[in-house]
């Protein structure tokens, strides 16, 4: 046994620890949801293991705040990386945390200790890898009558330059989706948004491209599912992904998508995005199309140099694009799916409660 304590303040990061290889966490006392429980107890060692919540609560800064000192360490899970949340790793930033996010930060974190966890490509791919992959061979690859989708999700900035610019593109380049307002519907919405319907089960009104649908007997949401009826239309991609900020990338389904269905794409994201891309194992398409959108820091200057090159493309031939990209869009296929996402974010996290644990051993 081991006087060692363990908080656990949801559902996915009590399933985070359950699924400890090496460690039998009932030999662990183990707090859910309950902190003020947990700041009452007595062990010799403790941590805890925390989902930093979307949007933003301030009452998890203040449970974190409370249990900080009864801790030896606190390790914190961000699937959502936004501004609040790299704003709340600069207010914890602390050497007895460590952050596992769901992309990259360049912004200032000086004590803290910044780990990875790409949640949204490990659950994208479940459906496509180990649900049902056979659905992939639905997609064509034959000519297209499309350059490019363009379904560019809920108003952003950057989403607006891509917009504006979309419509100034002839129809045959592009199939273009937007809801170019801030109070978007899904239900009998598809002058805005477009989804798989063959398969596809909604629960209820459908507000959020993130709601929860059933897909072929397989819950998750709508974003995640591939549209492959557009993309049997379209040759290739614009990803407007998450966010635009250059001192982080957040990797999301939107990029999953067109990787899982071996496309080409062109990235309307912040600065650095398809540099954080490549340092992960993917390759981009610098030796076939100017990416040198990617290391512009002004964002108007990017977002125009991603039209530019929206506009190249469109100007070739369509077929010989398609031959080049082979290797790159096959090699990334292979990354996203071949990679365990999941495995090394919960092997790190492990390994570094795990010592901690057997300092406790009775």
């Amino acid at each position: 046994m081991f006087d060692f304590g363990v908080f656990c303040n949801s559902g996915p990061t009590l399933f985070h620890v359950k699924n400890f290889k090496h460690h039998n966490i009932e030999e662990w006392s183990v707090y859910y949801m309950d902190h003020s429980f947990f700041l009452s107890t007595h062990h010799k060692k403790n941590v805890a293991v925390l989902h930093w919540p979307y949007p933003t609560d301030r009452n998890f800064d203040k449970m974190v705040g409370e249990i900080f000192n009864k801790c030896d360490h606190i390790y914190i899970v961000i699937s959502e990386l936004h501004r609040p949340s790299i704003e709340f790793m600069q207010t914890f930033d602390y050497e007895k945390i460590t952050y596992y996010v769901a992309g990259t930060v360049t912004a200032p974190i000086n004590h803290a200790t910044v780990k990875h966890y790409h949640n949204w490509f490990d659950t994208s791919r479940y459906f496509y890898r180990d649900y049902l992959p056979e659905i992939l061979h639905r997609l064509t690859t034959e000519s297209k009558p499309h350059t490019f989708d363009m379904l560019l999700g809920r108003k952003k900035p950057h989403r607006d330059y891509m917009y504006q610019h979309a419509l100034t593109m002839q129809d045959a380049d592009r199939v273009l989706r937007y809801f170019n307002n801030e109070t978007p519907c899904l239900d009998d919405d598809d002058s805005h948004w477009v989804t798989e319907q063959q398969g596809m089960r909604s629960h209820g009104p459908l507000t959020w491209t993130v709601d929860r649908v059933d897909y072929y007997g397989y819950e998750m949401s709508i974003s995640q599912i591939i549209p492959i009826e557009v993309y049997n239309q379209t040759a290739f991609t614009v990803v407007a992904e998450t966010n635009w900020d250059n001192y982080y990338a957040f990797f999301t389904e939107k990029t999953a998508k067109p990787i899982i269905a071996r496309r080409m794409f062109v990235m309307a994201a912040g600065a650095g995005y398809l540099s954080a891309l490549r340092s992960m194992g993917f390759q981009t398409f610098g030796d076939i199309i100017d990416e040198s959108y990617d290391a512009i820091e002004n964002h108007q200057e990017r977002w125009q140099a991603v039209c530019n090159t929206i506009n190249w493309i469109c100007q070739q031939d369509q077929d010989e694009l398609l031959k080049k990209v082979q290797p790159i869009v096959e090699h990334n296929f292979m990354v996203m799916m071949s990679r365990d996402w999941y495995g090394e974010f919960n092997n790190d996290l492990e390994a570094r409660i795990g010592p901690l644990a057997e300092q406790t051993r009775r």
